[in-house]
């Protein structure tokens, strides 16, 4: 088969896979664009400069861009930019490695702001290339972003696509081209405020303010000058207005309104709904934004660097524009999945103590678990997508040294290739999701019959190991306070162990079950098969049903369903260009059940049938030939 169509095949099935009813994914169905800076004046990719961290900065560097289609990708042509533009340094840990990240502003013919809508994202004349170098999986960002837009509390979450960059003609790898934290129509929406008088006083002077809790180290000397620090010690800077526009009438007054805040939350009647905190905050931005970045326990977050808050005129306190996540979800010194992190942090902590704000935040939290459980697909899928593209080839070749220095936690093998951190990152963000369910119980009996519900996941320490039929040690979520207190059971023996660290060094079928210090115990673990194959030898999801057929198909595509359950299975057939050219529903019964389909329609090629469930699918390849 054509080398191009197969690529087309293989994105469009992953596409499918996801069942998303958008087009935000991780990736773009498009493809992995190219983007090729040349720097102007003989400057080479040494002088890029940035502001914070190096005392030579001289200001942003001219020279232009090209954004284009690689030989594989497929966006349309007003997708693209040819044009000016001036680059910089950015970042605080990520630019003291060898691959850096850059600021990039479009200018037109006269050098003036030139805002487009570049890889289908929303215009804007400034962005952001984003580099991975901490993040072995090239996900944690992405996924990230992608997260915050469908938690719908959060006002505004940053775009980003995947792309390729090149400097003067030299490769530089595999980077997120991505929307920067600032005001703006199609970033996060604030109205205007100036230097005119009637931006001095209220209402007008009551926002629109975009506010960044930072340490100071991190800011330049405009940004030290009009920081500020409130009642409860978070320090406060502008992103907008900036730094060097903002009055001295309108920092005292978001810093009086913050002030004013933080002594209501701390008050004795802080929950009152009409005086207490609930006067100053957007309850479900801070919800939804909590929960995002508990789950992926970033060190980043805790108003010391890239926390964000924003504040309408005459309107409400929003926790607003998530960012830097190349930390979180165990790629920081903090490796476990136990453990708080921002909902017990200075305001959030506050906020759990009123019982009403506990519920909401627990329901919420239920609510998107559907969403969370996808994320292990979601994963795999990308990394089939970077894979196919050929981009981790390409990147592993450029910088080697990434997957060679990383520090992984106590017994795990350094992984060397990008689908063992996939691996990785996938079965701590189920465990993460699993102990952050159970801790939400509200009592010592909340927290039990949680665990109940609660299947624990198999953590792999050395996916390659495995693979290799190697010996590897797998591990077990912790419990909330002492480390020890819980139990476990591995393929239902008479006996317990306290040891949440196991080595498995024998081929079979391990399984494990978690035991409170009450005596409560979880489900099963899904089961983990060391050197065996599944019992059904297919591949299946949510073990709720398989799938066998003919392929390739002739006039007809004989399916058999094999299933532990009833359900209306959902089936379509989809050309390589996302067009649903056949879709039925059928009734599924237990056992084997045999659906007839005519594909007389189809004319040769490949297409991809998707079958699914409420909570199972199954996408595949078929060939319809003609003879």
């Amino acid at each position: 088969m054509n080398k191009k169509i197969l690529t087309t095949v293989i994105l469009c099935a992953i596409a499918i896979l996801l069942n998303a009813q958008n087009s935000e994914l991780l990736f773009s169905p498009r493809g992995i664009a190219e983007v090729r800076i040349t720097l102007a004046n003989g400057k080479q990719i040494g002088d890029i400069k940035n502001e914070k961290y190096d005392k030579d900065y001289a200001g942003k560097l001219d020279g232009t861009m090209i954004i284009r289609n690689s030989a594989r990708s497929t966006y349309d042509e007003s997708a693209f930019y040819s044009g000016k533009i001036q680059i910089e340094g950015r970042g605080n840990t990520t630019w003291g490695v060898p691959k850096r990240p850059y600021n990039i502003d479009l200018l037109d013919e006269a050098g003036d702001e030139n805002p487009k809508p570049l890889l289908d994202m929303p215009e804007s004349d400034e962005w952001a290339l984003l580099a991975f170098w901490h993040d072995r999986s090239l996900m944690r960002i992405p996924l990230a972003m992608y997260l915050g837009r469908q938690m719908t509390g959060i006002p505004w979450t940053p775009h980003l696509q995947y792309v390729e960059l090149w400097v003067n003609d030299e490769y530089r790898g595999l980077y997120c081209l991505s929307d920067k934290v600032q005001r703006g129509d199609t970033r996060v929406d604030l109205k205007k405020l100036t230097d005119s008088a009637e931006d001095q006083t209220e209402p007008r002077i009551s926002g629109g303010y975009l506010l960044e809790g930072s340490s100071e180290e991190k800011l330049n000397e405009q940004e030290k000058a009009v920081q500020f620090r409130t009642s409860r010690d978070i320090n406060f800077t502008f992103k907008y207005p900036k730094a060097k526009n903002v009055t001295a009438a309108q920092r005292e007054w978001i810093k009086n309104w913050l002030n004013e805040f933080e002594g209501v939350l701390w008050g004795n009647n802080f929950k009152d709904p009409s005086e207490g905190y609930q006067k100053y905050i957007e309850t479900q931005s801070f919800i939804d934004w909590t929960i995002l970045h508990e789950q992926s326990k970033g060190p980043d977050n805790l108003f010391h660097a890239s926390t964000f808050v924003s504040k309408e005129r005459n309107k409400k306190l929003n926790m607003n524009a998530p960012w830097d996540f190349d930390l979180s979800y165990a790629n920081g010194s903090d490796r476990s999945e136990a453990g708080n992190m921002v909902r017990t942090h200075r305001w959030f902590a506050r906020l759990a103590d009123d019982p009403a704000y506990f519920a909401q935040y627990q329901a919420r939290f239920d609510e998107l678990r559907p969403l969370f459980n996808k994320i292990p697909q979601i994963l795999e899928a990308n990394y089939q997508f970077l894979a196919a593209d050929g981009a981790l080839e390409r990147e592993k070749a450029k910088w080697p040294q990434i997957l060679q220095e990383y520090s992984g936690e106590s017994s795990q093998t350094r992984p060397l290739n990008y689908h063992a951190h996939v691996r990785y990152l996938s079965d701590w963000i189920q465990s993460r999701d699993a102990w952050c369910y159970v801790i939400l119980g509200q009592s010592d009996q909340g927290k039990a019959d949680r665990l109940k519900q609660t299947k624990p996941v198999i953590r792999i320490m050395d996916p390659e190991a495995m693979d290799e039929l190697k010996p590897f040690y797998v591990k077990v979520m912790q419990s909330e306070k002492d480390a020890n207190s819980y139990r476990y059971i591995w393929n239902d023996a008479s006996t317990t162990s306290s040891n949440y660290l196991k080595r498995i060094d024998a081929t079979g079928k391990y399984w494990v079950k978690i035991v409170d210090s009450q005596g409560n115990t979880s489900l099963a673990s899904d089961t983990l098969y060391f050197g065996v194959s599944p019992d059904t030898g297919i591949d299946v999801v949510n073990n709720s049903f398989s799938l066998t057929y003919n392929n390739p198909a002739g006039d007809f595509l004989n399916l058999n369903i094999n299933s532990a359950r009833e359900f209306p299975a959902k089936i379509r057939i989809i050309d390589i260009g996302g067009r649903v050219l056949i879709d039925k529903t059928a009734p599924v019964k237990i056992g084997n059940n045999f659906i007839k389909i005519s594909t007389a329609s189809l004319k040769t090629g490949v297409y991809i049938l998707h079958l699914s469930s409420e909570n199972g699918l199954i996408s595949r390849k078929i060939i319809v030939e003609r003879h």
